[in-house]
């Protein structure tokens, strides 16, 4: 990490030790935010920065510092969290669900999620979803697919489709098919005319990206259903 890193990294941790010290009574003084007129520079080169003055202090969007200083800000809606990477460039905030899901701007969340949640690591469990969707326990591959789709279509409605035909499936779609556990459940993250890339939970509630599916084998399996959440 580099030096103009580390000095915002090390003032986050200054500003939060002031948050959480002093007296209660000081609360309502930090109530009170006024526009701050005071120039930013980074570099020596002033930015455009808006910025309130709060008790005494100066306080700006993480977004703008990010932008700014040009590391990774990442807002997972599914989770309602948001992630600071130091070792990624900084991306413009994605487009919000409202404005309706294309396969360009499901993909991208998708991508924002394999950042968050590398192979190996642990979604968070049980994933409790409130968009009605299939599954319900919100554990193993199921919560992760759920997930999954939450982040990229936010609380779009779901349809089901028995024995899709290959032109149907898009990425962020759920496809579902029989095994000896009773079932299992992935992600589409990409579609060839022969595969899908997919990601996918074990038993163990970690997260596996690359998987790869073959149509022909798919479309033998019992219980082959897709997962939209397209609109018609």
């Amino acid at each position: 990490m580099n030096r103009k890193r580390e000095a915002i990294f090390m003032g986050f941790g200054i500003l939060a030790g002031l948050a959480l010290s002093g007296p209660a009574a000081q609360a309502a003084d930090y109530l009170t935010a006024t526009i701050s007129n005071q120039p930013i520079y980074v570099d020596g080169q002033r930015v455009d920065m808006t910025a309130y003055n709060i008790g005494g202090n100066n306080y700006v969007k993480l977004r703008d510092i990010g932008r700014a200083v040009d590391f990774g800000v990442i807002y997972n809606a599914a989770t309602n969290s948001v992630y600071i990477d130091s070792t990624q460039p900084y991306r413009e905030e994605l487009p919000t669900v409202s404005s309706g899901p294309t396969e360009e701007s499901v993909q991208a969340a998708l991508v924002q999620l394999k950042q968050t949640y590398p192979t190996g690591s642990t979604y968070p469990t049980p994933y409790r979803s409130t968009s009605g969707g299939p599954y319900g326990r919100g554990v193993t591959y199921s919560g992760w697919a759920t997930l999954c789709s939450d982040a990229a279509f936010g609380d779009l409605p779901w349809r089901r489709v028995d024995k899709p035909s290959w032109d149907q499936i898009r990425p962020g779609d759920l496809i579902r098919y029989d095994n000896s556990s009773n079932g299992h459940v992935v992600v589409v993250v990409k579609k060839t005319d022969e595969y899908i890339k997919v990601t996918e939970s074990g038993l163990n509630n970690k997260v596996r990206w690359g998987g790869q599916y073959f149509k022909w084998w798919l479309e033998e399996q019992p219980g082959y259903t897709l997962y939209t959440r397209y609109p018609q």
